[in-house]
C-alpha cells in the first residue's frame, strides 16, 4: 500500500524534476511513512515517486521498481492478491525477479502482455507504468475503484498522484470547478472523471489512460454488466458457491507479511468476513469497532461485542463523540481533497485512527450492500408505475414549483424524462432552483446537475429491472467515487490499509450473474446472505438490518448548532449566499429530511476554507 505520483512530457530541468518529485512525495507521506523512492527519466520529461506502507516483502519491496534491463518502471498503490500465481507463470516464461513484491510482477506482466495485463490483475490498485522504449506512460485504476488516481494534462505535460494534493504540490494551481460543485450540491459527491478542482480529473474505475506522442487516451479495460445468460439453479447451489468464493477471497486478502486486523460494525457483512478470517487464521485476531455513547439509536455495541466474544478476538473500541465532529470534519476534507456527504467517512476516520495504533492493514465488509441489495430504498416504489400513465411533458414545468420536500421530490420523480433520471431524483439534495439561489457559480452557464451519475450505456443496457439499475449505480457510481473514496482517504490519513474481500473479482462476477431474487426477495434485503449468516452468533444472525448512522443529525440540531451556524453564516469567503442559508437554516434543522442539506453545506464550506479561504 502506497501513495504514488509523477509526471510525463514535462519541461522541468533535472534539478526542478527532483524537487517536484520530492514535494509530491512529501504531500503523500501519510500514505506511506515507511519508505520513499523516486526515479527520473529526463529524455522523456518523466519522473515517478512513491511513498510506501510496507505490508508485502518488507525487505526488498521499495518503489519505483523496474524490469531486468531498466526499460520499464512501475509504481503501485494497492495490493495484487494473485501476484504469486502470476509470478509463477511469468517465471516459467523466462522472466527473472529480484524481489518478492507484487509491484515487480506488474513490470514483467506488462512486458509479456502489454496493456492487456490489466485483465489479469485481481486486486485494488492505482498504478503507473513508464515504458521508456515506447515513450509512453500508462495509468490505471482497479475495477471497483478501491484505489484512487488523479491527473491533470496540459501543454506543460501530465501530472498524476494518488491524491489531488500531490498534483497541487507539483505546481498545478488550485482553482474551483463550479460545474463539479454543481454536481456535488445535487448528489453529495462528484463522480469521476470530474473533481472539484478545475483541470484535475479522477481516472474512473475500470479504466486506464495512455499518454504518448499522440496525447492522452482513456480506455476501459473492465465495466460492470449483468449476465442473464445462465440457467436458474437451486437456491442452495448459489449459497454454496458464495460461501466457497468468500472463503477464497478472505484467504487471499489475509496474505501479508504483517498482522491483519478486522473491522467489526456489528452487521452481517463485516461479521461474515471476520468469522471466515478467524477460521482460516486459526488464531485470535485483533478486531476494531466504533461506539456511539451520544446516540443510542446508532450504537451497535451489543452486536460488535457479541461477535468479538464469538471470535475470541483481542477487541478494541473507540468512542465517537459529537464534540469531535468539527475536528474530524476538518481533517476529513483536508485529506480527501474534496467535499463529500458520505457520513461514514467521519466514523471511518475514528476507527482508522484506532486500528492504525495496532496493525497496518484490516479487512472490512464494504461492498456487500451494493452487490447483494442491502439498502432498504431498493424496494418497490409505486411512483414508477404512475410514470407510465402520467403526461410527464405537460406536468414537468410544475414539478419545480412545488416547495414541499416530499411532494416536490415525488413530482420530480413522476415527471422525469426517463427512469434513470427518476432514480437520481430520489436521492437529490438541492434542486436546480435551490442551487441557483444558493451559490454564486462565477457565471457558469452549462451545469451538469445529476447527469454525471448516469450509468455507462453498456451497463444500463444489461439491467433487466429497476433493482438491477439501482444496484449498478450503487456499485459503479456511489460506491466507487463516494464511499470508497472517503474510506481510502480517511484510512490512509492514519497510514492504514483497508482490504475488502467482497469486492474481489470473483465475488463481483458472481453477483453480476446472480438472479435478482437471490439478492432481494420480497422485503428481505441481502437474501442470499441470510443462510451464511446462520453461522454467526444468534444475536447477530437474527438482527434486523439497519443503515450505518452517526450522531451527526442529533449533533447539528443540538450541541453543535452554534458551530454549524458559525461555519455556514459567519465564515468569510466562498460562493455560498449567506442570506439564503440564513432564511432556511432553522427550517432545515427542524426536520431530518432537511438536515442532509446542512451536512452537504457544512462539508463544502469546510473544504472551501481549507483550500481557498487562505
Amino acid at each position: 500500500m502506497c501513495g504514488i505520483a509523477g509526471f510525463f512530457n514535462s519541461h522541468f530541468s533535472a534539478e526542478e524534476a527532483q524537487q517536484i518529485l520530492h514535494r509530491m512525495n512529501d504531500s503523500l507521506v501519510h500514505r506511506g511513512p515507511d519508505e520513499a523512492g523516486t526515479i527520473a527519466v529526463p529524455e522523456l520529461g518523466a519522473g515517478l515517486a512513491a511513498r510506501r506502507l510496507s505490508i508485502v516483502d518488507l525487505a526488498t519491496g521499495r518503489q519505483p521498481i523496474s524490469n531486468e534491463d531498466g526499460s520499464i518502471h512501475v509504481v503501485l498503490n494497492g495490493e495484487i492478491y494473485n501476484h504469486r500465481e502470476l509470478r509463477t507463470e511469468l517465471e516459467s516464461r523466462g522472466h527473472r525477479f529480484s524481489t518478492h513484491t507484487d509491484t515487480e510482477v506488474i513490470a514483467h506482466l506488462y512486458e509479456e502482455h502489454g496493456d492487456d495485463f490489466l485483465q489479469l490483475l485481481d486486486g485494488m490498485f492505482g498504478l503507473a507504468v513508464l515504458d521508456t522504449p515506447r515513450r509512453r506512460l500508462l495509468l490505471a485504476r482497479d475495477r471497483c475503484g478501491m484505489k484512487p488516481l488523479y491527473y491533470t494534462h496540459s501543454s506543460s505535460g501530465l501530472l498524476f498522484g494518488s491524491e489531488i494534493k500531490a498534483v497541487l504540490a507539483a505546481g498545478h494551481p488550485a482553482q474551483p470547478d463550479f460545474a463539479a460543485i454543481d454536481t456535488y450540491l445535487s448528489l453529495g459527491y462528484v463522480p469521476a472523471p470530474r473533481t472539484c478542482f478545475e483541470g484535475v480529473e479522477q481516472l474512473p474505475a475500470g479504466q486506464y489512460a495512455v499518454v504518448d506522442r499522440g496525447g492522452l487516451h482513456r480506455k476501459t479495460f473492465w465495466r460492470f454488466t449483468f449476465d442473464h445468460s445462465q440457467p436458474r439453479r437451486d437456491d442452495n447451489e448459489y449459497v454454496e458457491e458464495l460461501d466457497s468464493l468468500l472463503t477464497a477471497a478472505v484467504k487471499s486478502h489475509l496474505a501479508a507479511d504483517v498482522p491483519v486486523g478486522l473491522l467489526l460494525s456489528g452487521g452481517w457483512d463485516s461479521s461474515l468476513i471476520a468469522a471466515t478470517a478467524a477460521r482460516l487464521a486459526g488464531r485470535p485476531l485483533k478486531t476494531f469497532s466504533v461506539t456511539f455513547p451520544d446516540a443510542p439509536e446508532a450504537d451497535e455495541t451489543t452486536y460488535q461485542r457479541a461477535m468479538a466474544d464469538y471470535l475470541g478476538s483481542e477487541h478494541h473500541e473507540a468512542e465517537f463523540r459529537a464534540r469531535e465532529i468539527p475536528e474530524l470534519l476538518s481533517s476529513m476534507v483536508r485529506h480527501a481533497d474534496a467535499p463529500s456527504i458520505a457520513y461514514p467517512g467521519l466514523v471511518h476516520s475514528k476507527i482508522a485512527g484506532l486500528s492504525a495504533g495496532h496493525v497496518k492493514t484490516v479487512l472490512s465488509g464494504d461492498g456487500a450492500d451494493e452487490l447483494f441489495a442491502g439498502y432498504h430504498w431498493l424496494g418497490d416504489f409505486s411512483g414508477y408505475r404512475l410514470r407510465q400513465v402520467l403526461p410527464r411533458n405537460l406536468l414537468r414545468p410544475l414539478a419545480d414549483q412545488i416547495t414541499h420536500h416530499r411532494w416536490g421530490r415525488l413530482a420530480r420523480v413522476l415527471t422525469a424524462p426517463n427512469d434513470q433520471t427518476a432514480d437520481n431524483e430520489l436521492s437529490r439534495i438541492f434542486t436546480q432552483s435551490e442551487k441557483q439561489a444558493l451559490i454564486d457559480s462565477a457565471g457558469e452557464r452549462s451545469l451538469p446537475d445529476l447527469t454525471p451519475r448516469n450509468l455507462d450505456p453498456e451497463t444500463l443496457a444489461s439491467c433487466d429491472s429497476r433493482l438491477e439499475r439501482l444496484l449498478a449505480r450503487c456499485l459503479t457510481r456511489d460506491l466507487a467515487d463516494g464511499l470508497l473514496a472517503d474510506n481510502d482517504r480517511t484510512s490512509m490519513a492514519s497510514s492504514l490499509e483497508v482490504r475488502m474481500p467482497f469486492l474481489d473479482n470473483s465475488l463481483v462476477d458472481f453477483a453480476s450473474r446472480l438472479p435478482a431474487d437471490m439478492k432481494r426477495r420480497g422485503t428481505q434485503e441481502k437474501y442470499i446472505l441470510r443462510s451464511l449468516a446462520q453461522q454467526l452468533p444468534p444475536t447477530v444472525a437474527n438482527r434486523k438490518k439497519q443503515p450505518m448512522r452517526t450522531p451527526m443529525s442529533r449533533a447539528v440540531r443540538g450541541p453543535l448548532r452554534n458551530y454549524t451556524r458559525e461555519l455556514l453564516l459567519d465564515t468569510n469567503g466562498g460562493p455560498l449566499r449567506r442570506d439564503y442559508i440564513e432564511r432556511h437554516f432553522d427550517r432545515w434543522l427542524a426536520s431530518d429530511e432537511f438536515v442532509r442539506k446542512v451536512h452537504a453545506l457544512m462539508t463544502f464550506q469546510a473544504w472551501w476554507n481549507e483550500y481557498f479561504a487562505r
